[in-house]
């Protein structure tokens, strides 16, 4: 047992440490059986284990099992098992797309694509979040089920892969270009929420929206950012903007909130249903977002520098 353990930890070392591992299994092979080599062997694979590359390696299946955990304990208070299920279902695709990252290639060297990719991973997660939070509050549970946790996989998980395959090592965008299209992504966002606030309430349309990112977008290719930076701005504009629209339509004044619900009983429930109204059209930058991650990705492979390139670098 302890030598089917060494084996396993030895294959996590990274292919440069991989013959130091096997002269491990080797000196541990030599030893008569019994509790020496169990001892031997079980301090090799401790020492192997506390290598930085290996935590890494281990530290990110642990972190999904904990999350995963952590949802199926949560989601037990959804009373609408189809609805429970489809949740914990999309959250379990998430992750194995982030555990399986290294089928778009590694991320780049540098600390912008590292931030990046972070960044990025953390912005899914929040949506997530809040997918997983609204999940049973908002509409019939059926219906949910049937049409919104499918809509929301395919989004949440096409944001995903878009921000893995940008800030892969082989994807073919400098950091400075990617670096550009964060700064005109969250420019564009930025602009356009300081606007609304400044000229309450929020529109009811998404054409100013859709205008500023455009500029956005525009401001990178002028700057030579190339394809693949202007369309990172396609993508993490639109999330940034239906962020800064929820949580402004959540905890905003009311101000900010135009009347959509008239016929209301009262001036409470007036604001209290035109909060959650604001929110339906901004879903179109949902899918906006979803388009463009779909075409950076496809850019992104299909783009990509050789591996003998890469290796020359």
């Amino acid at each position: 047992m302890s030598a089917t353990l060494l084996a396993f930890v030895v294959r996590l070392l990274p292919a440069s440490r991989r013959d130091w591992g096997r002269a491990m299994l080797a000196e541990s092979a030599a030893i008569p059986p019994g509790r020496d080599r169990r001892s031997h062997a079980l301090g090799c694979a401790a020492v192997v284990v506390c290598q930085p590359a290996v935590l890494r390696t281990l530290a990110y299946p642990l972190a999904a099992v904990a999350v995963l955990a952590g949802v199926l304990r949560w989601s037990a208070g959804i009373a609408y098992q189809p609805l429970r299920w489809g949740v914990v279902g999309v959250i379990a695709l998430l992750l194995a797309v982030a555990l399986a990252a290294r089928a778009l290639g590694p991320v780049a060297a540098g600390r912008t694509a590292r931030a990046v990719r972070a960044g990025g991973c953390l912005l899914v997660a929040a949506l997530t979040a809040a997918f997983a939070a609204a999940a049973g509050h908002h509409g019939p549970p059926d219906e949910q089920a049937r049409t919104a946790v499918p809509i929301f996989a395919v989004l949440l998980t096409s944001y995903l892969i878009g921000f893995l395959a940008l800030t892969a090592a082989r994807t073919a965008v400098t950091g400075r270009a990617l670096a550009a299209g964060v700064a005109a992504a969250c420019a564009a966002a930025g602009v356009w929420l300081a606007l609304q606030v400044a000229f309450p309430p929020l529109p009811t349309n998404v054409g100013g929206a859709l205008f500023t990112i455009g500029c956005g977008v525009a401001a990178t290719l002028h700057a030579r950012g190339g394809a693949l930076a202007a369309l990172s701005v396609g993508v993490l504009a639109p999330l940034l903007v239906f962020g800064g629209v929820v949580l402004l339509s959540v905890y905003g004044p009311p101000r900010l909130i135009p009347d959509l619900v008239p016929a209301a009983l009262s001036p409470a429930d007036d604001l209290a249903n035109s909060r959650i109204e604001i929110q339906d059209p901004y879903v179109a930058m949902l899918f906006l977002a979803c388009l463009s991650a779909l075409t950076l990705t496809a850019a992104a492979v299909t783009t990509r520098r050789p591996a003998a390139t890469m290796a020359a670098c």
